[in-house]
């Protein structure tokens, strides 16, 4: 018995041995594509990023979500701010104003206070004058949505130059022959 026991084992053993021996690279070297889509780093500074200001009405882009209260609606423009637009006539909006928030992703309002995000910090800002709004509270590093080092997602992306500035964001264009992937 002993002996079918080690020769059904052994032929076993001896290929677990052969594989663990042989080296395993998690990431082998890839040449770069001539061309593809992928995340470009956003450069600039952190002191201009994290200003919040209202600014003239701007062209919506790349709309997100949308917040109604009374006869305003707000409206999330993904990673640049949000969009303040009358509907009190619903068949004729009209723009407001535009809130710079760089990283914006997401919002909220109560009362007269608008909660979102400033790239990775929960900031809240007063918008009883929406032509000339407050920051009134920042919690930074609050949430994970920009890494300076990598862009969300994975492929090839545009390697980070520091010498360009503050990474404040990403996104997404048409690279040729990037150099950094994950």
């Amino acid at each position: 018995m002993r002996k079918s026991y080690f020769s059904c084992i052994l032929p076993l053993t001896l290929v677990i041995l052969t594989y663990s021996c042989k080296p395993f690279d998690p990431d082998p070297p890839r040449t770069p594509p001539a061309s593809v889509e992928g995340y470009a780093p956003i450069y600039g500074s952190l002191a201009t990023a994290t200003t919040i200001r209202s600014t003239t009405p701007q062209d919506i882009v790349k709309g997100g979500k949308i917040y109604v209260k009374s006869d305003t609606l707000y409206q999330v423009e993904a990673g640049k701010g949000i969009h303040v637009i009358s509907i009190a006539q619903p068949d004729v909006p009209h723009k407001l104003a535009f809130i710079e928030v760089s990283g914006c992703q997401e919002m909220a309002i109560m009362d007269n206070l608008l909660y979102t995000n400033n790239l990775n910090d929960l900031v809240v800002v007063n918008i009883q004058n929406i032509a000339n709004v407050l920051e009134v509270d920042r919690i930074t590093n609050t949430f994970h949505l920009v890494d300076a080092d990598r862009p969300p997602g994975t492929g090839w992306f545009e390697c980070v130059d520091p010498s360009r500035g503050d990474v404040v964001g990403w996104e997404m264009k048409t690279l040729n022959y990037p150099q950094c992937s994950h």
